[in-house]
């Protein structure tokens, strides 16, 4: 717990290194649940993890993995934030991608998993938006950023690794349980790149779970110069030397 956002380059902004993970699609349960008559503020709540779910990277939360992290949430010296599709990822497409939508009152573990409300900003249009989808269930999935866990806190089980503790960055709302890589990538971020470390670190901000670094080794492999095999060895040389 306590870890520190770490500063990245001019080219991006304070990205938090944290792994984003969605929930298989059995276990979305985010739902509407009340708009408030007075400031109109809409809630939503459900699990953004089940105890008895295996997520598409192959990982399964234990019980008591968020149990520090609620702990401190409960006390006030905490904050988990909200978003939608992660959006803290999407500041170089529209910056409004990018805004929290709403915070959270609510952080606790159950004997289903992690659950949370969501109180969803009045008065600003993409909370709104997302209110609006989620009461007609057009989307109803959330997905966690946690900073990535201490070896220790992992067991591998062989045909899924199971984590017994994790620290969370921010639950979003998601369009649906599923992996979100694909980006938009526009041509200001493209001038924007000026070595090799920017365009790692852009590679990093969209693709999840791992596949930056996986696509960097392939490039890697790729771009090497291809070594020029040794001439062949001519059987018959020594007939240059031969005097009749």
């Amino acid at each position: 717990m306590g870890k520190q956002l770490q500063a990245r380059n001019n080219f991006s902004p304070n990205l938090p290194k944290v792994q984003c993970r969605f929930i298989p699609a059995a276990a979305a349960e985010c739902r509407f649940v009340k708009k408030d008559a007075k400031t109109g503020a809409v809630t939503v709540s459900g699990y953004a993890v089940k105890w008895d779910s295996i997520n598409y990277y192959g990982e399964k939360f234990l019980r008591g993995a968020f149990a520090e992290v609620c702990a401190a949430f409960a006390a006030k010296t905490k904050k988990v934030h909200n978003y939608y599709n992660h959006g803290w990822r999407l500041w170089f497409v529209d910056a409004q991608l990018a805004m929290r939508i709403g915070k959270i009152t609510k952080l606790q573990e159950d004997e289903q998993g992690l659950y949370l409300e969501v109180e969803l900003t009045p008065g600003l249009p993409i909370a709104e938006s997302v209110a609006a989808m989620v009461q007609h269930g057009t989307v109803d999935g959330f997905s966690i950023a946690f900073y990535p866990p201490n070896d220790i806190d992992v067991e591998d089980k062989g045909s899924h690794r199971e984590i017994k503790r994790a620290d969370l960055y921010e639950i979003s709302i998601v369009d649906e349980p599923a992996d979100g890589a694909a980006r938009i990538i526009n041509e200001d971020v493209i001038n924007a790149i000026e070595s090799d470390d920017d365009a790692a670190e852009l590679l990093r901000s969209i693709l999840p779970g791992g596949y930056a670094e996986m696509l960097l080794d392939r490039l890697a492999d790729v771009n090497k110069p291809k070594e020029t095999p040794p001439p062949k060895k001519d059987p018959f040389a020594f007939l240059d030397n031969y005097q009749v």
